[in-house]
């Protein structure tokens, strides 16, 4: 195995729908299973994921049956679910230092320093707050 690489819900979530940088998450996948790179998130991400999708339903975006198959489809995506409990407590530092508004993108960041891997985000807000301090985060428009 080459590596180990974190992703978080703005990830999962194109490769689910066609959206901006929808192309570069599928390619830049297709290049770590290629090289036999384990993709990995935080259990959150499933939580966070079907929160998107609801949130879609509930605009019209997509059907409510359509959100379903999604977030069933995302099981059977390459990501490994994974957490310590460590990532909680290092979440809450992240996320206050960083000065952000909830911890959920700083549970990501946590599980990537543990890991001692690159974090991959497609939310370009999280990753303007945290590239800076922790070179680690890579937002997947720089792919």
């Amino acid at each position: 195995m080459i590596g180990v690489v974190v992703v978080d819900a703005s990830v999962a979530v194109k490769w689910l729908l066609q959206e901006d940088y929808s192309d570069q998450v599928m390619n830049l996948t297709q290049s770590w299973l290629r090289q036999g790179t384990r993709v990995v998130a935080p259990y959150l991400m499933v939580a966070e994921v079907s929160n998107a999708l609801f949130q879609k339903a509930r605009r019209g975006q997509i059907s409510i049956d359509g959100a379903i198959n999604l977030i069933e489809s995302l099981l059977s995506e390459p990501v490994v679910l994974e957490e310590s409990s460590d990532i909680h407590s290092r979440a809450l530092e992240l996320a206050y230092s960083l000065g952000q508004p909830a911890t959920y993108d700083s549970h990501y960041l946590a599980l990537a320093e543990s890991l001692d891997c690159t974090y991959w985000t497609a939310d370009q807000r999280f990753y303007n707050a945290a590239s800076g301090n922790y070179p680690r985060v890579r937002w997947i428009g720089e792919s």
